[in-house]
């Protein structure tokens, strides 16, 4: 049965309304992470074990270079500095105690419990805070925080329950980077003793303070097994189950499959068909997010033929929103025109040129007669759905290109090594822009790999980062959109439906309140299953 409405508009983020206050609020004592009642009216049940199929592999779990697929893993062996509980709420404390900023915004501090440990059993303090963040800041790391981090000068710990962040100019969103979103963030902390211990085999030895503690990763992450952490800072009697399994299962009908067979017991589905089935499965249940992906093509302005605007414009004239809305994602989700869905509080009504294939190919025309044919590849993932009516539709308006469907790990790669000319990409669900898009369009941003550089740009969205009343963040950033959408490094697609398809035996807190979902991230921390 249809757990929750699967109308497209709920299927919206909804973006916190922060401003000023978000700071002064942090500095209340931290509620967070016990909360585990079911949701249902039901008394969880402890013990048991919860059976977890995901889309990709979990390749790395070293919190600052950690795979976009890890986050359910890296929630459970974690946990969070931050949380936003429920979408639209500021940034809390949850492993911290407190969250305290300066008048000026330019210093934050924490504060820490003291006692805890992480599951290795070494202390969780202000050093162990320290040590994690001097290395996702530190590239020769590896660290993929090190562009989202790069307004921190310097960390210090005064004493063991004081971390002390140094900002080098004033940003009063800097506790959503710490927090449970589910693009960049900085809020998972590893005992240095794993890292430092286990540099060669750290994924099979990390440690952390989450409610379990990894026992097994095999086969390149496509099998992750932890159980109970008896060190668990907030009780382990608050620790539900005694063990989970994180599974790989990549096809997209094989995973439906697999909760109907009770082989996993949960996954997360952006296939509109396989939602469709499911709705109407009264062997499973089915909880819409309310956050969501946009899709996306990126182009590498770097090289021809996307160097030349002619080409990105006559992209964005051949992609058709309103058929792939329709016939792939069969009406649950929206048109996309641009880096901000059509209700988002952050949208300015910048949109992308319109579909129009006539004037698609007279640019593309144009273009070809003074460079000739520059033929391209368009690189995509098998878990997209939208492959082969976006290929129709650019082969209608002209382009000379052919399609590369990648597995995803190698597609991750290419992206973020910049292997591509034209590829599928997904805007993660973000609770604010000044992070994860400020990765990828920022000329300085670790993820920027398409070689977009606008310092008109950059000097909004920078001074949007630093600029603590929302209202007056909300328009440096639709001004800086309206930069997109001429510049088009992005070409937008359609909103991403999310949706999480688990047994009836499956009960969580969060499937019953979606609006404390993040984006595809299955969050285990409140989940139980029943005998």
């Amino acid at each position: 049965m249809m757990h929750h409405t699967a109308r497209w508009k709920g299927a919206r983020r909804r973006i916190a309304a922060a401003g000023l206050a978000l700071g002064l609020a942090l500095t209340v004592a931290a509620c967070g992470g016990s909360d585990s009642s079911s949701g249902d009216g039901g008394t969880p049940t402890k013990g048991g074990e919860l059976k977890v199929g995901l889309g990709t592999d979990v390749a790395r779990l070293n919190p600052g270079s950690a795979s976009p697929g890890s986050q359910a893993v890296l929630g459970a062996i974690y946990d969070y500095l931050m949380v936003v509980e429920h979408r639209g709420e500021e940034p809390k404390p949850n492993l911290a105690t407190a969250m305290t900023p300066s008048d000026d915004f330019m210093t934050w501090t924490m504060t820490l419990p003291t006692g805890k440990k992480f599951s290795d059993g070494e202390p969780f303090n202000a050093e162990a805070v320290k040590f994690n963040f001097d290395q996702f800041k530190d590239p020769e790391t590896g660290s993929g925080l090190v562009s989202a981090l790069s307004g921190l000068e310097s960390v210090e710990a005064p004493d063991e329950s004081t971390v002390v962040f140094n900002l080098s100019e004033a940003d009063a969103t800097f506790p959503v980077l710490l927090a449970n979103q589910e693009g960049v963030a900085a809020a998972y902390v590893a005992s240095p003793k794993s890292l430092q211990e286990h540099t060669d085999d750290f994924n099979a030895n990390a440690a952390g303070m989450g409610p379990y503690k990894i026992t097994s990763w095999s086969q390149g992450g496509a099998e992750v097994v932890v159980e109970k952490n008896e060190n668990y800072w907030d009780g382990a009697d608050k620790v539900l189950l005694d063990k989970i399994t994180f599974r790989k299962i990549e096809d997209p009908q094989s995973a439906y499959q697999a909760v109907r067979a009770g082989d996993v017991d949960i996954i997360y589905s952006i296939f509109s068909s396989v939602i469709k089935q499911a709705s109407n499965d009264s062997s499973v249940k089915v909880a819409m997010g309310v956050g969501a992906d946009q899709s996306s093509i990126v182009l590498n302005m770097t090289k021809p033929p996307f160097d030349d605007i002619r080409m990105r414009q006559a992209m964005s004239m051949a992609i058709d929103r309103e058929e792939i809305t329709a016939i792939v994602k069969e009406g649950l989700t929206y048109e996309s025109t641009s880096l901000f869905p059509p209700d988002d509080p952050w949208n300015g009504g910048a949109a992308n040129p319109a579909y129009d294939p006539e004037r698609a190919k007279e640019l593309i025309a144009e273009y070809e007669a003074e460079n000739g044919k520059v033929p391209f590849t368009y690189t995509c993932r098998p878990t997209v759905d939208d492959t082969t009516v976006v290929e129709q539709q650019l082969r209608k308006a002209g382009f000379d290109f052919k399609v590369e469907v990648q597995e995803t790990t190698a597609a991750l790669e290419a992206f973020f090594s910049g292997k591509y000319t034209a590829t599928c990409w997904n805007m993660a669900d973000f609770l604010d822009p000044g992070t994860l898009p400020y990765q990828f369009f920022h000329s300085s941003g670790n993820n920027n790999t398409g070689g977009f550089e606008n310092p008109e740009f950059d000097a909004l969205v920078d001074q949007a980062k630093s600029t603590a009343d929302l209202e007056e963040r909300k328009k440096l950033w639709q001004q800086a959109d309206e930069i997109l959408v001429e510049e088009l490094p992005w070409v937008w697609r359609t909103g991403q439906p999310v949706a999480f398809i688990y047994r009836p035996t499956v009960h969580s807190v969060a499937l019953d309140e979606p609006d404390r979902l993040r984006g595809r991230v299955i969050d285990t921390r409140h989940m139980w299953v029943e005998d």
